[in-house]
């Protein structure tokens, strides 16, 4: 079992306020969208993607709760029957979220706005426990704490709000103390608790020895070592490291998710490297697995 206690020193109460403040965003963003067909992810209109917002937000808390049923309308092939709601791997998460998708034919945006304040409303009245407590995620045998799940929905509101306001054709701004909170408080927990080879790709890192620092502005500062296909991320110490990633939060999100390439952050001087082989920078969006 693969475990993760801190989440970096992401203020819990802080990313709770975040929180509430982007779900408010979002919600009134939906009301206020015309045309819910809009092509916004992949194969997703606009409609498609806050239906998943909005079903992420029964997920996530229901994780919270120490549910087993948090993505309890997945295939149940892709699935232990005896432990519903929990992925045998990471890589089921897709099929996972589009049979979700197409499992709910609710399209009205009020409706799917309303319904994801109710279940925040209800997710940030708390009782589920402390911030470090630890819960079940989408993985079977993989455990972070309720500190990185109140992340991960910060994660999911804020990228998938961008999605909605790009496909309705608006700049969304995205705060970069709240992405600082999710890159820091979500996706560096969630690599560590997934493994050291999980989100690596094996074959571009085959034979690979680097050391990256990535220091993220206004929050914190990880060290990720890859070692022939193996990935661990470590607080800075000694260590000397091959290229330091300076990065502006919300550019980095973007990055990480892949809604905008990291060629693009680097021209807007948003991502800069330095260090003796600064030059690794352009390798680092290949070397890692993004469902």
């Amino acid at each position: 079992m693969t475990l993760i206690r801190r989440s970096h020193g992401v203020d819990w109460e802080k990313s709770k306020r975040a929180l509430k403040t982007e779900v408010g965003r979002a919600a009134g963003l939906m009301r206020s969208i015309k045309n819910p067909d809009a092509p916004a992810l992949g194969e997703w209109s606009v409609a498609e993607v806050a239906m998943h917002l909005s079903q992420a937000w029964a997920a996530v808390p229901a994780l919270a709760k120490g549910e087993v049923t948090g993505t309890s309308s997945a295939p149940t092939s892709l699935h232990d029957t005896r432990r519903p709601g929990f992925l045998d791997d990471i890589w089921t998460l897709g099929e996972v979220t589009r049979h979700s998708v197409r499992s709910d034919p609710e399209r009205d945006l009020e409706v799917l706005a309303r319904r994801i304040e109710n279940r925040a409303t209800a997710y940030l009245a708390g009782g589920h426990g402390e911030a470090d407590d630890l819960r079940t995620w989408l993985v079977e045998g993989v455990e972070v704490g309720l500190r990185t799940l109140t992340c991960h929905l910060l994660n999911e509101t804020i990228v998938h709000g961008w999605d909605m306001a790009t496909a309705d054709g608006r700049q969304w701004g995205i705060t970069p103390a709240h992405a600082a909170m999710v890159f820091d408080g979500f996706v560096v927990p969630a690599l560590q608790a997934l493994g050291p080879r999980v989100m690596v790709n094996q074959e571009v890192a085959a034979g690979l020895h680097a050391t990256y620092e990535m220091r993220v502005k206004g929050g914190g500062r990880h060290v990720f070592v890859f070692d022939d296909g193996s990935l661990s991320i470590e607080a800075p110490s000694s260590r000397p490291v091959d290229c330091i990633v300076t990065a502006d939060p919300d550019a980095l999100l973007l990055v990480v998710w892949k809604r905008v390439t990291q060629a693009k952050a680097i021209v807007e001087r948003r991502l800069v490297a330095s260090g003796p082989k600064a030059w690794l920078a352009t390798r680092l969006p290949a070397l890692m697995r993004i469902t």
